[in-house]
């Protein structure tokens, strides 16, 4: 079954993104921000942007690991908001915007989930989705979206994102 989701995503929610993962890309370490949103007839709106703090996040060179009772918190706030986990942005170092072995093999492998890899641990501002690289999980694994798919199958609307900041314990 191939994956045929469309996303909607809030004119804001890139730099927000990018706000949460510089203090982590200042120190040299990979940062994260989840996305949480609602889907209807295979359209995706991204709605809230989680900045996860505390114990449960542990981030360094090349590296982030979330506690399971960060997980079931993120899942919680989901709950209590009518939305899901849609997907996230995690940055890499440098150029390198592909999904590493340990993004694919330990990421969250759920259908139609949206993972994006920023460039440069995050430290350069105003890079747009086509310098990321975006993926999703589709039959099993993740794939790269090619630009024209970005084009034809993401959109940015006027809405503004929702920013949650979330103390997690480990």
């Amino acid at each position: 079954m191939t994956n045929n989701l469309k996303w909607r995503l809030p004119i804001d929610l890139l730099d927000e993104s990018v706000r949460i993962m510089q203090p982590c890309g200042a120190q040299g370490h990979e940062g994260l921000a989840m996305w949480l949103g609602v889907e209807q007839d295979n359209l995706v709106d991204i709605t809230h942007i989680v900045a996860l703090r505390g114990a449960g996040l542990q981030t360094a060179p090349l590296q982030i690991r979330m506690s399971y009772k960060a997980m079931n918190r993120l899942s919680d706030i989901a709950e209590e908001l009518g939305a899901y986990l849609v997907g996230q942005i995690h940055s890499h170092p440098g150029h390198h915007v592909g999904l590493s072995d340990v993004d694919r093999e330990l990421g969250i492998r759920v259908q139609g989930y949206l993972s994006v890899v920023y460039p440069h641990y995050a430290q350069r501002n105003g890079c747009g989705l086509e310098a990321c690289g975006v993926h999703t999980f589709d039959a099993g694994d993740f794939r790269r979206l090619r630009a024209t798919e970005v084009a034809s199958r993401i959109e940015t609307i006027a809405a503004r994102v929702r920013r949650i900041d979330l103390e997690v314990a480990q």
